[in-house]
């Protein structure tokens, strides 16, 4: 009987152990993969501005390098996402070069392939974790017979929405002052949708109510 009631009292501990040792499934770890930031001049009052134009196609930057852009369904759906949340704060769309808008919207995708390479070192060099004191070997580290390090490639792309003040640029001299930025980061897993994109824009709009036409 005593074993049983010991048991029965590890049983709970147990359970909770292998709760939190679950994994977190994909949908979450997607869902906190994607990051917003959002800066803006805060000496820029937006009222002013009643105007708007956004590019014709989306920029591509790849690995650093430029050069191409595209107009692919997920790209336009990116615009139009862009120029519905405008819209909705009060601001007119107008040409671009005959409108003449207030306020200028670029759009660019970033696309970065990172590769890490760790080599192993005393516990993957976090000193302290293992001690080889403990074993009697003071003063010596841990010795890995197989060098090859451990490799790490993964893809990272990031939206980046600039606003730019084309109203005052004149007064300027002519430089065009990037008055709103959003940054939407997340990993090239494959399993991102572009609702999943278009939702991030939404909340980049979210996080910046200054930007309104009255």
């Amino acid at each position: 009987m005593k074993r049983k009631i010991k048991l029965l009292i590890l049983l709970p501990a147990l359970i909770f152990m292998m709760s939190c040792a679950t994994y977190p499934g994909i949908d979450s770890r997607l869902a906190e993969d994607l990051v917003d930031l959002t800066k803006y001049d805060v000496n820029t009052n937006f009222t002013q501005f009643k105007t708007f134009s956004i590019v014709d196609s989306v920029s591509v930057i790849k690995n650093s390098k430029t050069g191409t852009r595209i107009l692919t369904p997920d790209a336009r759906a990116l615009l139009n996402q862009i120029v519905g949340n405008m819209q909705v704060r009060g601001y007119t769309l107008v040409n671009h070069s005959t409108g003449k808008p207030d306020l200028g919207i670029n759009v660019s995708v970033v696309e970065i392939t990172n590769v890490n390479y760790y080599y192993p070192g005393w516990y993957w060099d976090y000193y302290g974790y293992y001690d080889p004191y403990y074993w009697g070997y003071p003063g010596y580290n841990y010795w890995y017979p197989y060098y090859p390090p451990a490799v790490t490639v993964y893809s990272s792309g990031t939206v980046i929405i600039d606003m730019m003040d084309l109203k005052n640029a004149p007064v300027h001299n002519n430089k065009l002052y990037v008055v709103w930025v959003a940054i939407i980061r997340g990993l090239l897993t494959g399993y991102h949708t572009t609702q999943d994109v278009l939702s991030n824009v939404d909340q980049c709009f979210t996080q910046t109510p200054q930007i309104k036409a009255n």
